[in-house]
């Protein structure tokens, strides 16, 4: 097993996020904790999802990690959605090179300047999410728990 002692992760919920041409993220909404929900459609409202994994590369032995963004319920479970296959899990898996790209007009950074790789996942439809549920998107890296944070679906009160 590969020391991840070196190896951070940020994520959060946004009513947008983009990466522009630059590399910059641009998130506005940032920070949401509880998700709209419309009772007709029994969809949540739509959102944006941001994750980033920083690494220093010479803690990796390896410079390539498997990244992996997954939504689970309060007991700690995978959430489901509908597919066309069926149910399935929601959890966006990806093999990332953490290495800096070198390009000899341009000076490299020092030893030791992390490495990162940002994910957006955008949900303009929203999510078929049951209300009066505890949600946790989490950040994982080969496997170990980076980063996480935990949203709350409101439904409306039945007098």
């Amino acid at each position: 097993m590969r020391d991840l002692s070196r190896a951070g992760g940020t994520i959060l919920i946004a009513d947008f996020v983009n990466i522009d041409a630059a590399g910059k993220v641009n998130i506005i909404g940032g920070g949401v904790q509880f998700l709209g929900f419309d009772p007709d459609t029994g969809i949540t409202a739509p959102f944006s999802l941001f994750a980033n994994v920083t690494v220093s590369l010479p803690s990796l032995d390896d410079v390539t990690a498997t990244v992996e963004v997954a939504l689970i319920d309060a007991d700690g479970q995978p959430v489901t959605v509908p597919s066309q296959d069926g149910p399935a899990p929601l959890q966006f898996t990806q093999t990332v090179d953490f290495a800096h790209t070198i390009n000899p007009e341009i000076q490299a950074p020092p030893m030791g300047f992390p490495g990162s790789s940002k994910v957006v996942l955008n949900f303009p439809s929203g999510l078929p999410l049951p209300v009066g549920t505890t949600y946790e998107w989490v950040v994982l890296m080969d496997g170990i728990r980076l980063a996480s944070t935990t949203f709350f679906v409101p439904g409306t009160v039945e007098a």
